[in-house]
């Protein structure tokens, strides 16, 4: 292939070798529809596709994570209930899924034969591109929510999405990340949850979930990922021609704005622990803080080397210093990448409520004698050696290279960076273990932990009530609906309640 050559309606935009993958990077746009689309070529059997979607949500009703679910359930060419549950029984496939991301949904796949990477590329467009949520509405009930009304009872929420949301906001670590985010990125899609807050997703319409998947499940806004061997003029025929011909290219979404730099303040919350629990000492306290742009892979990478030598083990000094003082029973630092603006939470677990300020206060010290006194920069040395061994190693279990690559593809890709920017090691840790003698490390701590104006604190406080108070709320919400029900209303609930129980036996 050449730049500017068009195949199968792709035109080649750009390409640059990656030596150290022994590949080529292709860069290609469809003509007609706006699809982007990349391809590693590269000596790999294992043959791996993903088109994504750059899905920012606007609320928490968890929208684009029912979308996930729904668009699985048939579509136009495979009409049956459940494809993904047909594909599992014959297919070759050595990874299948889909995820929902805070700012994106990917559905990708491998495998290792090419009749059934063609066979599955097929069930994978037409599920997001024609999906059967417009002929069949029940699907949303099903995998999002429904009222469903018992005799005795009267009305509850049923819903694959809302009972999953549901566990999920009865983690402490869920309750926790939301509000960070609230805290840090208040006027951005960060601040929603992209799962779904189930106290939100029966506010979701029909009307408005099938109107976010025609808006935003449109090749123009798509990212399409190939990987491996394979005959990719065939495989570009059927995207072409089976697929994206049918669309006109349209304005794809806005970019996600940067935040500006905001001090959240403090947040306080409960988590639920159950009657046998101690309340006492359980208390927790996390500092969220805004670290770069998701294009500074070098500070990304150093911070998380530091994460490592401040609380990677009990005799790390920031772990070490809560531990001997009495004040957690635990200590944590999080580099959250994978979004526009990477954050870090610095977490406290277990805490006395009446020492929550002293171990807030033991924090800023250590962090403050830590830059003034400076880090053991042998340590840092030793975790930017073991990272780098990981880092080039490429041992991702039974992941797929090809899925990691797509992912860390998108951590660039989605925000207007360049695909490959993520894909090599290259000099990346050469280049911090020369930082390390010039107080590089030291001066991070300074600039992203100490003196950070983008900033949020979250308290979470212990709780043997808050599991029947979410109960006693969800009731009352429920029974305000039915109250506002006459009996047209009412009786149009029981007949989607039966139409989707036909859904499911079917």
């Amino acid at each position: 292939m050449e730049l500017n050559q068009t195949i199968q309606n792709f035109i080649v935009t750009a390409s640059r070798p990656l030596k150290e993958l022994e590949a080529t990077l292709w860069q290609m746009e469809h003509k007609k529809s706006g699809a982007r689309l990349v391809w590693l070529d590269r000596n790999e059997e294992n043959k791996t596709f993903s088109i994504a979607f750059k899905t920012q949500p606007w609320d928490d009703t968890g929208v684009f994570h029912i979308l996930e679910h729904s668009v699985l359930c048939g579509s136009r060419q495979f009409p049956v209930k459940e494809p993904f549950v047909e594909l599992l029984k014959s297919s070759l496939n050595t990874f299948l899924n889909a995820m929902t991301f805070p700012d994106k949904t990917m559905y990708p796949f491998s495998t290792r034969n090419h009749q059934d990477f063609l066979n599955l590329l097929r069930v994978y467009m037409d599920a997001v591109l024609h999906p059967l949520i417009y002929e069949k509405p029940e699907i949303f009930g099903q995998e999002g929510w429904h009222y469903e009304l018992q005799e005795q009872d009267g009305a509850g929420y049923k819903g694959v999405v809302y009972n999953e949301m549901k566990g999920a906001f009865a983690s402490a670590d869920s309750i926790m990340d939301y509000e960070i985010c609230r805290g840090l990125f208040p006027d951005t899609c960060y601040r929603f949850a992209s799962g779904g807050h189930p106290e939100h997703i029966p506010e979701l319409s029909y009307e408005d979930f099938a109107a976010a998947h025609k808006r935003l499940y449109h090749p123009s806004n798509s990212y399409i990922f190939l990987d491996g061997d394979m005959d990719l003029e065939q495989v570009l025929k059927v995207l072409d021609q089976e697929y994206l011909s049918e669309f006109d290219a349209v304005q794809p979404p806005a970019d996600i704005p940067f935040q500006a730099p905001s001090d959240g303040g403090t947040v306080e919350a409960r988590y639920e622990l159950s009657p046998e629990e101690e309340l006492k000492g359980r208390a927790r306290l996390a500092l969220g803080l805004v670290a770069c742009g998701y294009d500074s892979r070098e500070e990304i990478t150093a911070l998380m080397a530091l994460s490592d030598v401040l609380s990677g083990d009990n005799q790390a000094p920031l772990t070490r210093r809560l531990l001997e003082d009495g004040l957690a029973k635990d200590m944590s630092l999080t580099v959250c990448d994978g979004v526009l603006q990477p954050y870090i939470v610095v977490e406290a677990r277990d805490v006395d409520e009446a020492r929550l300020d002293e171990a807030e206060a033991a924090i800023s010290s250590e962090l403050m004698r830590l830059h003034t006194q400076g880090l053991s920069h042998s340590r840092i040395l030793a975790t930017l050696d073991n990272m780098e061994f990981r880092a080039r190693q490429r041992d991702y279990g039974a992941m797929p290279t090809g899925l990691v690559f797509a992912m860390q593809a998108m951590e660039s890709w989605l925000y207007g960076g360049d695909p490959g920017a993520n894909l090599c090691v290259g000099e990346l840790f050469d280049s911090l273990r020369h930082r390390v003698e010039q107080g590089y490390f030291e001066e991070l701590i300074d600039r992203v932990l100490i003196n950070n104006p983008h900033r949020c604190k979250v308290i979470m406080r212990p709780s043997h009530t808050l599991g029947q108070e979410r109960k006693d709320q969800e009731t009352r919400r429920l029974r305000e609906a039915e109250s506002s029900w006459d009996q047209e209303a009412a009786e149009r609930v029981r007949r989607r309640q039966a139409e989707i129980e036909a859904w499911q036996n079917t």
